[in-house]
């Protein structure tokens, strides 16, 4: 088994951080020729990553590896038994991917277009209020006293508000006192400490790339 992907991709991060969480680590890949050769979109034509390769089973979208994962691996359940628990975690899922990820495009691009900064950071605080919302003021991770698959999601969000601090970025979670407190614990830990360091390896990276 094993990811197509790079580390530095909130939405690859995610099924490696189900699968760690529950003790097994995914072989990272990219396949040879990129994702718009010919093998590639044999496995999956929507040329995009991350891409399960389980076998003779190609499985594409992060959020659906993920729920996969938890469901084929062993080890702790990404998602809670409780109904209404696991309603919240994938709710703080869909929030992030539909409220947050499009807008992350105006801190990429701030240099190149400086004019969409500033409706970015603020359709992102919006954001962020949602999945403040959604949380409850004794929650320890992102949902409840465990990690989960709301947290896998937010993780390697929440790390692009830190690596583009001096845009301001920071101040997302810093406004959300539930938030900032989460985030100070999730990016201490054990999981949280090695994906921020490998997505910021994948960032300086390309970076560098784009200097070139």
């Amino acid at each position: 088994m094993k990811l197509y992907g790079v580390h530095l991709s909130p939405f690859v991060m995610r099924p490696l951080l189900v699968a760690r969480a529950k003790g097994h680590d995914l072989a990272l890949d990219m396949p040879e020729g990129g994702i718009k050769s010919d093998d590639f979109l044999a496995m999956s034509p929507m040329a995009k990553m991350p891409l399960l390769h389980d076998g003779d089973f190609h499985l594409p979208e992060s959020q659906v590896i993920a729920e996969y994962l938890d469901a084929a691996l062993s080890g702790p359940k990404m998602i809670n038994a409780d109904p209404k628990t696991a309603a919240r975690e994938r709710l703080l899922c869909r929030l992030a991917d539909t409220y947050i990820v499009p807008e992350l495009g105006g801190l990429f691009n701030a240099r190149d277009k400086p004019e969409g900064l500033a409706p970015a950071l603020e359709k992102l605080a919006l954001a962020m209020g949602y999945i403040e919302h959604f949380r409850s003021a004794g929650d320890t991770f992102a949902i409840g006293d465990s990690f989960s698959i709301a947290d896998a999601a937010l993780v390697p969000i929440f790390f692009f508000f830190d690596a583009f601090a001096g845009l301001g970025a920071a101040a997302l979670i810093a406004d959300q006192s539930g938030l900032a407190v989460y985030w100070a614990r999730a990016k201490a830990s054990d999981l949280g400490s090695r994906a921020i360091a490998e997505q910021a390896a994948g960032l300086k990276a390309m970076m560098a790339q784009r200097a070139g």
